[in-house]
């Protein structure tokens, strides 16, 4: 979370480039949350520049998620491709719903969220997922199904690995950002995975059946290498 924001805020600030939707939409939302702060943003705390950036998404989740659902169909970066793959419009709404519903919360637990060398195996482990993910779209070799099934299975082990990076250091944080995460997934990627979500009960459309998630037990990369 912290690379992702610390990028966006160059982007805001010094107008670097800014290709995948996620950062289009991240660095728009805090442009037109942050004024004239230029200064302020330099000088603040890695703590604080993450809240603020969740401040932001809060402020208007809705038109944030508006702006993923509306860019991501014509995008060709790779990260967009593996998103477009993820990304239902109610579940995101819901995930933000009840992540913003706990954010002074968390505001007390930030520090928590914070990249550490764990954090960062977690997203190296997901980044070879989605490249890999990626490469099968690319050459055909799985149907949209098969592809919408094997990211998940991806997105779900990171969401794990950090999770368990989290409730380490905040018992409490790491259940926020856990309900998140699985709120976050499409409902056929939390039944197939058997993931639960506290959002989604509190905001959602109603209660996730949990089934066995076998396949999602296997390691990532023995489900991927039978495809290649």
């Amino acid at each position: 979370m912290l690379r992702l924001i610390i990028l966006i805020v160059c982007c805001v600030f010094y107008q670097v480039d800014c290709q995948s939707v996620a950062q289009q939409c991240l660095t728009e939302q805090i442009r037109n949350n942050a004024g004239n702060t230029r200064q302020l943003a330099i000088q603040q705390s890695p703590e604080t520049t993450t809240l603020n950036a969740f401040r932001s998404i809060c402020s208007n989740f809705d038109s944030y998620i508006r702006c993923f659902q509306s860019r991501l169909p014509g995008s060709i970066d790779s990260t967009d491709r593996f998103l477009t793959l993820m990304f239902d419009y109610r579940a995101m709404w819901t995930a933000y719903r009840g992540l913003c519903s706990d954010l002074n919360v968390l505001a007390t637990r930030i520090r928590c969220l914070l990249s550490t060398p764990e954090v960062r195996r977690c997203y190296d482990i997901f980044n070879q997922g989605v490249t890999q993910v990626v490469n099968l779209q690319s050459q055909s070799r799985l149907d949209e199904y098969g592809l919408r099934n094997l990211a998940c299975n991806v997105s779900v082990q990171r969401y794990q690995c950090e999770t368990q990076v989290y409730s380490f250091c905040d018992a409490q944080a790491g259940e926020i950002m856990q309900s998140f995460f699985y709120a976050g997934v499409p409902p056929t990627c939390r039944d197939y995975t058997g993931t639960y979500s506290r959002y989604t009960h509190m905001y959602g459309s109603g209660e996730i059946t949990s089934i066995s998630n076998l396949l999602f037990t296997l390691p990532i990369f023995l489900i991927i290498s039978k495809w290649l």
